[in-house]
């Protein structure tokens, strides 16, 4: 059965959505091995009324939680995690359509007519019960024969997209009417010269008060947020490779190329001229922390990957043949960009005459913000956060297992080097933001607190209360063996409850993999497989 309900859309133009109703139904999902792939072939109001999971909604991350209202759209590709545990909904089946009147007689158009907050995804909704009340009651409807007719149903159809879209939350965003004023301006006249002054006046404020305000409100200095303007529509412009970098400097207002081409070096990091041929450029990667795999998980194969760094334990004449064959390899590699992580910074000058350079910054610890900085260098965003989304997602499924293994077992990292051994703290580090953070495991006791390591001798070492022990090997060559047996000999080591339990594992280097998205998907694996 067919049930039509038609809302004025667009009056002026003489527009009509007009939705055909399907159904109701009551279903459950339940939870499988294995990630699995659905392409949803109809227009489905989904209510979650029981069970969690991870989701994948046309690549877009999902938690799947109780009390949720999705729309799922013909063509929507639906990827289910293989640690789902299943769920239970409600299903409203329906057809959009929209009526144009043109010229005295209605034209249906199978384009899609939803909008505003009734649009493909989660429906933010700030009063669920209520919203579930009215799918509940026209389930029972189009279930009894006495109740189920046409004009009931449309009723209740209104009702129900009438109520999802008045129940959409009102935003919290800070905002002020004076600086949205300013803003628009510098969008509109970005390519002229614009002092603060002339901003405050469009403000209607004095100097000093608009620049206060807008720091207080935007987070950035007005000069700052032009200059962003300015930058990002540059980049627009430069993406086509028709457009000449003078030109492009003139038409985001700066007269002088040379400086333009400045600024956009120090902004975005590379100079114009590279940036046009992000795509296609040979890129070299000089890291100690494994930056290739940054551009191994957006599809790009470095030409040259080298790591010049001096670990302890290799000799002079050693380390000086090595480094200068990879020198020698990097050279010959002809790249047109190199990438370097901090562990180079007095190859800087060399690095300079070989190709445009590029230092991603460690001082923050944030593995991410490098991973998108290269992506957005290299043209790859849309890749990137394709693989972001999937880390996040198989993150969840590792933290929901390992719950369920761990339970409350207490778990400690530590790094055993030549001088000492560290114990690592809960935060300050990739490494301890995914173990304690995204993985929700529980630190060991002593906890070292938010610090990123501690570092002592095997016999100042407190007894190390955890049923997990974890310990990595550092520097070899240097003699970490030497300090780990020093370690295996003290008289804390049999207290250990993991050493008892027989719960001690030698790890790779997580430390430096857990700077990367690969790397991290490989600690997580080898958690998986204990």
């Amino acid at each position: 059965m067919l049930v039509y309900l038609m809302l004025p859309h667009a009056i002026q133009t003489h527009t009509q959505s007009l939705y055909l109703f399907s159904s109701v139904r009551k279903r459950k999902f339940a939870g499988k091995s294995g990630v699995r792939m659905y392409r949803i072939p109809v227009y489905l109001l989904c209510f979650i009324t029981e069970g969690e999971g991870i989701v994948l909604l046309d690549g877009m991350l999902c938690n799947i939680r109780p009390f949720e209202l999705y729309l799922l759209v013909p063509g929507m590709v639906v990827e289910v995690s293989e640690r789902s545990d299943g769920f239970k909904y409600y299903g409203v089946f329906f057809q959009p359509i929209t009526l144009v009147k043109t010229k005295g007689s209605m034209v249906m158009s199978s384009s899609i007519s939803l909008s505003g907050p009734f649009l493909p995804g989660r429906i933010a909704i700030s009063q669920p019960q209520q919203i579930l009340q009215r799918i509940v009651h026209m389930y029972d409807n189009s279930r009894n024969e006495r109740a189920k007719d046409s004009l009931s149903l449309r009723l209740q159809l209104e009702q129900l997209i009438l109520s999802i879209i008045e129940a959409e939350p009102e935003s919290i965003e800070r905002s002020d009417e004076r600086i949205d004023r300013s803003i628009d301006y510098m969008k509109q006249h970005y390519i002229d010269k614009i002092s603060i002054g002339k901003l405050a006046e469009v403000a209607g404020m004095s100097p000093v008060a608009y620049s206060r305000l807008f720091i207080n409100i935007i987070g950035s200095t007005p000069v700052e947020y032009l200059g962003s303007i300015r930058m990002n529509k540059a980049k627009q412009l430069l993406s086509n490779s028709q457009n000449r970098v003078k030109e492009v400097a003139a038409n985001v207002g700066f007269r002088s190329e040379f400086y333009f081409s400045r600024m956009f070096q120090r902004t975005v990091g590379v100079s114009p001229t590279l940036y046009m041929k992000r795509k296609t450029c040979r890129v070299a990667v000089a890291s100690s922390l494994g930056f290739q795999q940054y551009l191994n998980a957006i599809g790009i194969e470095p030409v040259c990957v080298l790591d010049l760094f001096h670990y302890p334990g290799v000799s002079e004449k050693e380390y000086g043949e090595h480094s200068r064959s990879q020198i020698d390899e990097l050279i010959k590699s002809n790249p047109d960009l190199i990438i370097a992580d901090d562990y180079h910074t007095e190859f800087r000058e060399l690095f300079k005459e070989i190709a445009a350079l590029v230092f991603l910054d460690l001082s923050a610890w944030d593995w991410k913000r490098n991973f998108i900085k290269v992506a957005e260098l290299l043209g790859q965003e849309s890749m990137a956060d394709q693989t972001i989304t999937r880390l996040e997602m198989r993150t969840v499924e590792v933290k929901h297992a390992l719950q369920q293994k761990f339970e409350k077992r207490s778990v400690t990292i530590i790094q055993v080097s030549h001088r000492a051994i560290g114990i690592q703290g809960t935060a300050g580090h990739p490494l301890n933001e995914l173990i304690y953070g995204d993985l929700a495991l529980k630190p060991g006791a002593p906890e070292m607190g938010d610090i990123w390591r501690q570092e002592m001798s095997p016999e100042t070492l407190p007894l190390l209360e955890t049923e997990y022990l974890f310990i990595h090997k550092h520097h070899v060559l240097a003699g970490s063996d030497s300090m780990f047996q020093r370690l295996v000999q003290t008289d804390m080591w049999s207290s250990i409850p993991a050493v008892q339990q027989d719960h001690v594992r030698i790890i790779h280097n997580w430390f430096a993999m857990s700077w990367t998205p690969l790397g991290r998907q490989v600690i997580m694996d080898e958690l998986m497989k204990l």
